[in-house]
């Protein structure tokens, strides 16, 4: 399949005890008996399953109103996201301000200001979030999930030739290879993505940055150089191309289910 325009990998969101704070009141008035200290699971997470997280605690906490949590992911023309955090109840806060553990709180991670948010039902971000890398031409041998499925089972066949099979689960993959990335941004953006992508974190790909809302949350499942994607080789397009370099084909397991960011 084709693609037009670059591609954005988002990846980076990791919950640790310096940042999985999150201090919110469900009435304005702020009284101790309406607030509740909210505490994100420590892991490393995807923009989509973060957001469900948030959503989880939130509601967890204060099942008597409904939170969702959703992204706006067309800021910057798709090359940035921004966090909205919702109440179906009255309005709420989010302390990331005055909370006794705002210097442990998500607000970065999350994407807002070190500052309380009240007065209204709805909050967004101010920044976007995550680590995005942008390619530098659109990704060669494309295919999407819908392109590229596996069934894990096993097939057996008896002493009298019956063919007999377990079937677990379907499960859904795409692949890209991407090429001619300048050398300055091996060190300063492959890297880091590789880094955290060979650890099997949770990762998204954008196909096309500018249709933004067509994305995949997933783990990487096998480079050029390790069938189990483990390991990887950024190698220089030589004689043609010096100083220019490729990934090779990669393939990614796309998460099952589907993670589901409002609740």
């Amino acid at each position: 399949m084709a693609l037009k325009q670059p591609s954005l990998l988002l990846y980076g969101y990791e919950v640790t005890i310096q940042n999985q704070a999150l201090d919110f009141c469900n009435d304005i008035s702020q009284t101790p008996s309406t607030c509740f200290q909210g505490t994100l699971t420590l892991g490393f997470y995807s923009l989509t399953s973060l957001m469900t997280e948030i959503a989880i605690v939130l509601n967890t906490l204060d099942p008597s109103n409904v939170y969702t949590v959703t992204a706006n992911r067309n800021i910057a023309g798709g090359l940035e996201n921004r966090i909205t955090i919702t109440s179906t109840g009255g309005f709420f806060s989010i302390l990331f301000g005055t909370s006794m553990r705002a210097a442990t709180s998500c607000a970065d991670l999350v994407g807002f200001n070190h500052s309380d948010y009240t007065g209204a039902t709805a909050y967004t971000g101010s920044f976007t979030t995550g680590s995005a890398l942008l390619t530098q031409f659109p990704a060669y041998n494309f295919l999407p999930p819908e392109n590229m499925k596996k069934i894990f089972g096993a097939v057996n066949v008896s002493a009298i030739g019956d063919k007999e099979a377990i079937v677990f689960q379907l499960q859904k993959f795409w692949q890209a290879d991407f090429r001619y990335e300048p050398a300055s941004s091996i060190q300063s953006e492959w890297e880091s993505f590789f880094d955290w992508a060979v650890q099997q974190r949770l990762l998204e790909f954008t196909p096309e940055y500018n249709v933004p809302d067509t994305f995949y949350e997933g783990t990487l499942e096998q480079t050029a150089a390790d069938s189990q994607g483990l390991g990887y080789t950024m190698t220089e397009m030589l004689p043609n191309f010096p100083n220019f370099y490729q990934t090779g084909l990669l393939k990614f397991r796309q998460t099952v289910p589907p993670s589901a960011f409002i609740l």
